[in-house]
């Protein structure tokens, strides 16, 4: 939003363009060059089962303005942002729900990923936490849910603020395992650093599913 408070939003003019519809020929290249970049707008559950090589989890309509804003900063991103929607209209409302946080990157849709290089991200079982080596345990939460109990070990950096906090990481070659409450916001944070190269693995179920999987297990709180 710097962009904007300097200068001022960009002016698209109304009633804006109908969003262009892409098929996968066109876009197969400009996603291997970073020109543009696929949100992917479906639940987590499906992103883990395979996602477009390099897309961003930005999951259903109603919030993803706020998901937008922690996966695409249109001060540092070059790339324009393709949203995978049924159709031109539920594409059009999404490009609606971003351009309400500055985001206007918005280059068109795709109905479908059929002939794209996709990839399948990495989730880590609860079963194999307690074996698994990584340089950090990042809790995506905010500071209160961290505060009212969390994984032993676990660094707590908001889900919205890692793109703005890189330094707090480790080097991206190292391997870092990431939970949230339930796995959404998880997912969402998840894939915009692995857009930069980051090296994440996902905790099947995050913290819900680690109190179901450690049902006595004292929770450690922050008093």
């Amino acid at each position: 939003m710097k962009r904007e408070n300097k200068a001022g939003p960009v002016v698209l003019g109304y009633p804006l363009a109908p969003l262009p519809e892409f098929s996968s020929l066109e876009l197969g290249a400009e996603i291997s060059e970073g020109t543009k970049i696929i949100m992917d707008t479906r639940h987590h559950t499906e992103v883990h089962r395979g996602t477009v090589t390099g897309a961003v989890n930005v999951p259903g309509l109603a919030k993803s303005a706020t998901y937008a804003s922690w996966v695409f900063d249109p001060e540092t991103d070059t790339g324009q942002l393709v949203i995978l929607a049924a159709d031109a209209a539920e594409a059009a409302a999404y490009r609606d729900h971003l351009m309400r946080v500055g985001i206007d990157e918005i280059a068109g849709f795709i109905t479908s990923f059929e002939g794209l290089s996709m990839t399948i991200p990495p989730v880590l079982p609860q079963a194999e936490l307690a074996d698994h080596e990584h340089s950090m345990l990042l809790d995506l939460r905010n500071k209160t849910e961290h505060a009212a109990g969390h994984i032993p070990g676990s660094t707590q950096l908001s889900s919205g603020r890692v793109l703005w906090n890189l330094d707090q990481l480790p080097a991206s070659s190292k391997p870092i395992l990431t939970y949230c409450q339930s796995g959404v916001r998880n997912s969402v944070a998840s894939s915009a650093l692995r857009r930069r190269g980051y090296r994440v693995i996902e905790l099947e179920g995050s913290y819900a599913g680690w109190l179901a999987h450690n049902p006595s297990t004292e929770r450690i709180n922050i008093s």
